[in-house]
């Protein structure tokens, strides 16, 4: 059901994942990200505002700040997967695995390093604080118009 808290917190996130996909090129090998980053940090940053966020708002400004944290936790990690798994599908299109059971166990280990490649207190605070000012936002809307 949509509500004023569901599209604040979209729209923020909306936000918050374009700044946090152009923040995150230099991270990438080589400092050049794949075109498709700052899309996909959008996307998926509508999605975790709209469901994981928005759809919690409404009790308060404590707890959207926990909300938040969970935003920017679960926003982080689709994002680190999903990278993860279109590399896998490369590597698999060149035919660097045996089978299909190690392309899926690679996933993992591919995530293990772009999350050593991410790690970078800038970015994690970036994240984790621009998530839980994404909550306040829309807690605010929630608030005011429910």
């Amino acid at each position: 059901m949509p509500t004023a808290g569901r599209l604040a917190a979209a729209l923020t996130f909306f936000i918050y994942g374009w700044y946090v996909g152009i923040i995150a090129g230099p991270f990438f090998p080589e400092g050049n990200p794949p075109n498709y980053v700052i899309p996909l940090s959008i996307g998926l940053a509508i999605l975790v505002g709209w469901t994981v966020v928005g759809g919690r708002l409404g009790n308060g400004y404590f707890g959207a700040l926990g909300h938040g944290l969970t935003g920017a936790f679960a926003y982080g990690f689709w994002t680190i997967f999903i990278i993860s798994f279109i590399n896998m599908i490369r590597k698999s299109l060149r035919r660097l695995y045996d089978g299909p059971m190690d392309a899926v166990v690679d996933v993992f280990d591919l995530m293990m390093r772009a999350a050593r490649d991410f790690f970078d207190i800038n970015l994690i605070l970036t994240v984790t604080l621009g998530g839980m000012l994404c909550a306040c936002i829309g807690e605010y809307f929630a608030r005011r118009y429910p």
